[in-house]
C-alpha cells in the first residue's frame, strides 16, 4: 500500500513577517530670522526716536493728566521705566504718596520738588504712537550719559561683518521699555550623545541705562529652545559700558567678540559633556544654591526650577542647568529674567573647569 503524504509546513521552517522599527522622526529645522530681517526692524524702530533733550530739572513742570511739559512746549507722557527715575530724582514714593490724590495735587507737590532740584537732565524719548502727547518719555539720565544704540551695533554689523552673521538664525528679538535682547544661534549644530545643541551669541543692551552692552556665549538645545549662556575663562564675550566709542572701535570690538566664538563653544561643549557624567547628591538643593542669591529671580521661578529638576530626574551637573533653563524659558515670560537665569546656569557649568582640577 502506498502511503499518502500530505505536505504540512514545519513550524520550524516557518519565517515570521519581517517587523521593522518605525522610522526615526524627521529632524526639527531651525527656525528663525535672518539677519537683515531683524536688521531692518532694529532701523525702523531707531526711526521712532525723538532727538534727546537736556533740560535743567526745575524747568519741567508736570500737568494734572501726568505728563511733563518741557522748555518750548513739548509735552512727554511717561513710560514705566522714566516713571521709576522721576520717583528716583524727587525722592517720591510714587503709588504710595499718590494713590488716593488727585490729578493736581499730585502736579502740585511734584512741580515743587522740580523747581528744588538743581542740575540737568537728558531725557530720551520716543514718538507717540497714540498721539497723545509730542512723545513719550524713555528715561531721565545724567546729561553726560553717552548710549551705543542698538542702531549703531547693527549698522556696524551691517557693514564690517554681514557675511559672518548671515551664518546664524536669530531665534529671539525681544523689547522691553529698558532692555533689548537678540539671540541668534549658528546653523551648524554640536551633537551630545543624539541631541542637536546649536552655539551661538545672546546680544543684551539698555538705551536708557538699564545694563551695558554684552555679548555672551550661547547654546540652544533643540529639543525644547531653551538656551543657555556661558563665560569661557570667566569672562563675557564682550562687555562694554555705555561711554563714547567711535564705530571703528564698535565694529572691531564686535569683530572680535564674535569671531572668537567658535574656539570658546569648543570649551564649553566640553564642559556640557563632562556635565552629563557628574553626579550631583542633592539637584534641588543645587538649585537653590545658584539662584537663591540672585535679586534677579523671582522666588516662585526658583522653586520651579526645583520641582522641575526632580520631576524630571537627571541628578548630574547637566540635569540642573537643563532644568534652570527650561524654566527659564517656559515657565517665565520676562527677557530679563531669563537673561539672570540663563547666566547663572551658564556659570554654575562654567565651575566644571574648576571641579574637573580639584
Amino acid at each position: 500500500m502506498n502511503a499518502r503524504i500530505s505536505a504540512v509546513p514545519s513550524t520550524a521552517l516557518a519565517v515570521a513577517p519581517l517587523t521593522l522599527p518605525p522610522p526615526p522622526p524627521p529632524p526639527v529645522p531651525l527656525r528663525g530670522r535672518t539677519f537683515g530681517s531683524v536688521y531692518d526692524e532694529v532701523m525702523m524702530r531707531s526711526g521712532e526716536m525723538l532727538p534727546d533733550q537736556v533740560v535743567h530739572v526745575a524747568d519741567l513742570r508736570m500737568t494734572p493728566l501726568g505728563n511733563i511739559t518741557l522748555p518750548g512746549h513739548l509735552t512727554y507722557r511717561l513710560n514705566p521705566v522714566a516713571l521709576r527715575g522721576l520717583a528716583s530724582m524727587l525722592g517720591l514714593r510714587w503709588d504710595k504718596w499718590f494713590q488716593s490724590a488727585s490729578g493736581e495735587e499730585r502736579a502740585e507737590e511734584v512741580n515743587r520738588r522740580f523747581q528744588r532740584t538743581p542740575g540737568e537732565k537728558k531725557i530720551r524719548a520716543w514718538v507717540d504712537r497714540e498721539d497723545r502727547a509730542d512723545g513719550v518719555a524713555r528715561a531721565f539720565l545724567a546729561p553726560t550719559f553717552t548710549p551705543i544704540d542698538d542702531a549703531r551695533i547693527f549698522e556696524r554689523m551691517h557693514t564690517m561683518m554681514k557675511g559672518l552673521v548671515d551664518e546664524y538664525r536669530f531665534t529671539r528679538v525681544e523689547f522691553t521699555d529698558s532692555t533689548t535682547h537678540y539671540t541668534a544661534v549658528h546653523t551648524e549644530a554640536f551633537d551630545l550623545d543624539g541631541e542637536l545643541l546649536y552655539p551661538g551669541f545672546h546680544l543684551r543692551n539698555s538705551e536708557v541705562g538699564a545694563s551695558a552692552l554684552s555679548l555672551d556665549d550661547h547654546w540652544m538645545r533643540l529639543v525644547c529652545l531653551n538656551g543657555l549662556m556661558v563665560r569661557v575663562g570667566g569672562k563675557r564675550a564682550l562687555y562694554r559700558t555705555h561711554r563714547a566709542i567711535e564705530d571703528d572701535q564698535l565694529a572691531a570690538a564686535l569683530v572680535i567678540a564674535v569671531g572668537r566664538l567658535p574656539e570658546r563653544w569648543a570649551t564649553s561643549f566640553g564642559w556640557m559633556q563632562s556635565a552629563k557624567r557628574m553626579p550631583v547628591p542633592h539637584p534641588d538643593d543645587a538649585v537653590a544654591a545658584i539662584l537663591g542669591d540672585s535679586a534677579e529671580v523671582p522666588k516662585a521661578m526658583l522653586e520651579e526650577a526645583q520641582r522641575v529638576v526632580l520631576r524630571d530626574g537627571d541628578p548630574t551637573r547637566f540635569g540642573v542647568v537643563q532644568a534652570i533653563t527650561l524654566v527659564a524659558h517656559q515657565t517665565n515670560k520676562d527677557p530679563d529674567v531669563r537673561f539672570a537665569m540663563e547666566r547663572l546656569a551658564g556659570d554654575y557649568l562654567a565651575a566644571m573647569s574648576v571641579a574637573e582640577k580639584v
